[in-house]
């Protein structure tokens, strides 16, 4: 396979003209059609890419319920924490260009870090590496006081106040003893962008990684317009879906959750997954080196959490190497993104509603799509 080649998105009579058996890819749209007729979910979509070509790419459901909106394949859709590799990512351009350097200390771009204290001792300083690894002495998302949550969900106010006041806080351990998985550390992270780049991170992001990519519609900032084509949340509830009042209806939409509030589409996640799996090169072009792409892909933690942690990616089927063979991300609203070297596979899976709820249906699908390409025995 020339890795170098774009993603081959054929129509859909070319579906089918694979390797893969009929049975083979009938069998992911049974188990998406089932999940919208059990109302396990109102729609979604999923896409299977291997070695650079489509194998599946359908979206099912409802974009809306009540209005009776299909659900497309080119749906506009938050994908929460699946926005962390993104992130990730334009650092690493940002790496390459010279504008900052991973064990830069985040004090040097903010100066309101420099006295920052664990155990009302002076903690040790903090690096870029440490936020991108979800090591750098935050508290993670869950279990915390209205306030610390309120400085990565008030999308009404900009980056930078919210990082002031992050800044505020004591740690809750030494930076780069500990791995907890953090928000918090990834808006420091893009105020440390902002601030070394001198713009906001949107057009930081846009000339970095999307423009690059082609990814026209990937955005933090979507317009107005944009948000309201965006699908409706839903929650399922006492066996019912019911609306749920989403970030894509709020006015004053300025807050930039650099780690998690990132729109994009079905196509445009597929794209960044084949750049990835391609060690950097997506249609002839080189977005990032592939020393970037390993790096990312190494482990970055001082322990071995359950699911271990490189920069911006979960890692699985690690080789003797200690690279990642398979790096994925989910998201709290339900999207899930992985890539599976060995198997050549880029899968992409989109949906508007609580991740916990549409678990047990992603898994089902990546179980179908492992039966369909099994990994090569041996390396």
């Amino acid at each position: 396979m020339d890795r170098e080649n774009s993603l081959k998105i054929p129509t859909a009579k070319d579906l089918h003209s694979h390797s893969v058996t009929q049975d083979q890819i009938d069998s992911l749209d049974d188990i998406m059609r089932q999940a919208v007729q059990q109302e396990l979910i109102a729609g979604g979509s999923f896409l299977v890419a291997h070695k650079g070509e489509i194998v599946f790419r359908e979206a099912f459901g409802y974009a809306d319920i009540e209005a009776k909106r299909p659900f497309t394949t080119d749906e506009l859709l938050p994908i929460a924490s699946v926005s962390k590799p993104f992130m990730a990512s334009v650092v690493m351009v940002l790496v390459e260009q010279g504008k900052v350097n991973l064990d830069d200390p985040v004090e040097k771009y903010l100066p309101e870090f420099k006295e920052v204290r664990v155990d009302q001792s002076p903690a040790r300083p903090m690096t870029i590496r440490h936020l991108l690894s979800h090591t750098a002495g935050f508290w993670g998302n869950q279990g915390i006081t209205p306030e610390k949550m309120d400085l990565i969900r008030n999308f009404e106010r900009p980056l930078a106040e919210a990082v002031n006041g992050i800044a505020e806080y004591d740690l809750v351990y030494e930076p780069g003893t500990k791995w907890i998985y953090s928000g918090t550390g990834y808006c420091v992270l893009g105020r440390v962008a902002e601030v070394a780049l001198g713009q906001s991170l949107e057009e930081i992001a846009q000339d970095a990684l999307f423009r690059p990519l082609g990814l026209n519609n990937t955005t933090f900032l979507p317009s107005i317009e944009a948000r309201k084509t965006v699908p409706t949340g839903y929650l399922r509830q006492k066996g019912k879906l019911q609306r749920q009042r989403s970030m894509v209806e709020i006015e004053d939409f300025r807050f930039i959750l650099s780690g998690g509030s990132l729109f994009t589409t079905l196509d445009e996640l597929t794209v960044f997954g084949q750049m990835h799996l391609n060690d950097g090169v997506f249609d002839g072009k080189r977005i990032l080196s592939r020393a970037s792409i390993s790096e990312m892909r190494r482990l970055q933690s001082p322990d071995r959490p359950r699911r271990t942690y490189g920069l911006g990616w979960f890692r699985g089927d690690v080789s003797e190497s200690g690279l990642a063979d398979l790096v994925f991300h989910g998201g709290a609203w339900g999207a899930h993104f992985r890539i599976d070297r060995r198997r050549e596979l880029v899968c992409a899976f989109l949906v508007y509603q609580n991740a916990v709820q549409v678990q047990d249906l992603k898994d089902r699908l990546i179980q179908q799509v492992y039966e369909m390409f099994p990994a090569p025995k041996g390396r």
